[in-house]
């Protein structure tokens, strides 16, 4: 009856363990595919902050849902018994099915944003391509307020393509990237022009404009270039600095000008011969570093035109010394023809020494006088050259005529020996 009452009770307990049991499984297996669903938005949605641009109403219900998600995964991954658990009182609804539920509506709006960024940059692309332009100039830091107005249009622009006004978002595509020129052009101008300007006023501060009217005048006529070379091409860059490098001249020499102007006006009368005596000074230092010449019986003005004539002739000369120290097209022509011949002169004795040593031994010694009598040594080409650096055409072809009909015998002499 124990044994009996032992196995009843086995039996009993059986279906419960293997209900438990089944029920672990499918709660680990549950788990398992929802946290690999969790993984992929996690991962998906790190980098999806740019899609809001293109329909903001979709990407904040697609992250709500998604902060919905979750929470609700963290809660079931930190209480597993919570998956198959009902959400709320009034609702039959698990924990694990309002999750998927608020997946699909992130896997809907996800598609949707993408559908819409596909067609938008295309559509949009010149728009998209001057903002990132206007970004990488720092135009929000120069002009904000008229870069907020710019970017409160450029956001219209993919309203239109959210509500599939392709014709409309390309209308105002127009009007958009008139404006952001224009916000280009006023940057550009801050950026180069607007320094040079305010140094002109500290320069008229100075009254600069009074002392030196001439220079000022050609600072302001270099300004108004800039001006008119970034209105007409902003993103000649090379031409700005050019430029700019004129006008920052121009401004230096205004001021030293106007520094001149001044000190004549403060000296006395009787101190102009000792200003004049200075420059005329200065003039003898640079006639003497020259030629050791001396001009001061001369006008200043018939000075300072011999110097620059003798600095021209003399510029002269230092070019045509430089390119004469670069060897001349014949003088490398006659260098490569020189090793040319050296190459063709050591394989003429190579192939000699062939010869030689393919020759029978002589049956009858021959006398050493007659033996040298009989041998006819080998011209050397290089040692018979001319010694001068330049050849003329017509002594340049003798020599390639020698080298060719010593090649020649060469040959022939090379088959005589092959048939001995």
């Amino acid at each position: 009856m124990v044994v009996l009452a032992t196995l009843l009770a086995g039996c009993a307990g059986t279906p419960d363990s293997n209900n438990e049991l089944s029920t672990e499984v499918n709660v680990e297996s549950v788990l398992h595919s929802a946290n690999k669903v969790h993984r992929h938005w996690r991962n998906t949605l790190v980098d999806a902050g740019g899609l809001k641009l293109y329909a903001p109403d979709k990407y904040a219900t697609m992250m709500e849902s998604w902060q919905r998600a979750d929470n609700l995964f963290k809660d079931i991954q930190s209480t597993p018994d919570l998956a198959t658990q009902s959400y709320s009182l009034f609702s039959s609804v698990t924990y694990l099915d309002r999750f998927y539920n608020d997946i699909e509506v992130v896997e809907s709006n996800h598609a949707e944003l993408m559908g819409l960024k596909k067609i938008a940059d295309k559509v949009l692309e010149p728009a998209m391509t001057q903002l990132a332009y206007l970004n990488s100039i720092d135009a929000n830091a120069h002009y904000r307020s008229e870069f907020v107005r710019l970017n409160r249009f450029y956001s219209n622009l993919f309203a239109f393509v959210a509500r599939g006004d392709l014709n409309r978002a390309r209308e105002e595509q127009t009007e958009f990237l008139s404006r952001a020129h224009s916000l280009e052009v006023r940057v550009i101008k801050r950026i180069y022009i607007t320094p040079q300007e305010e140094a002109l006023r500290q320069l008229r501060r100075e009254d600069v404009r009074y002392y030196a009217p001439l220079s000022y005048t050609k600072v302001e006529e270099e300004i108004k270039a800039g001006k008119t070379l970034i209105d007409n091409s902003p993103r000649a860059f090379d031409a700005i600095n050019q430029v700019v490098s004129a006008i920052e001249f121009e401004l230096a020499h205004a001021a030293h000008i106007a520094e001149e102007v001044k000190y004549l006006r403060d000296r006395n009368r009787d101190e102009y011969e000792s200003y004049i005596l200075t420059i005329e000074a200065k003039l003898l230092s640079i006639s003497q570093a020259l030629n050791d010449s001396d001009l001061r019986d001369q006008p200043l003005a018939e000075q300072a035109k011999q110097l620059s004539s003798q600095v021209a002739g003399t510029r002269q000369q230092l070019q045509l010394a430089s390119r004469q120290t670069q060897p001349t097209q014949q003088q490398v022509q006659l260098d490569t023809l020189k090793g040319l011949l050296k190459e063709q002169n050591r394989q003429i004795a190579k192939l000699q020494a062939q010869l030689l040593r393919m020759a029978p031994a002589p049956e009858a010694q021959i006398p050493a006088d007659e033996q040298q009598a009989g041998e006819t040594p080998l011209p050397n080409i290089i040692e018979d050259m001319p010694a001068q650096q330049e050849l003329a055409a017509d002594e340049v072809e003798p020599i390639n005529s020698a080298v060719s009909m010593a090649g020649d015998e060469a040959g022939d002499e090379a088959g005589d020996g092959q048939e001995i």
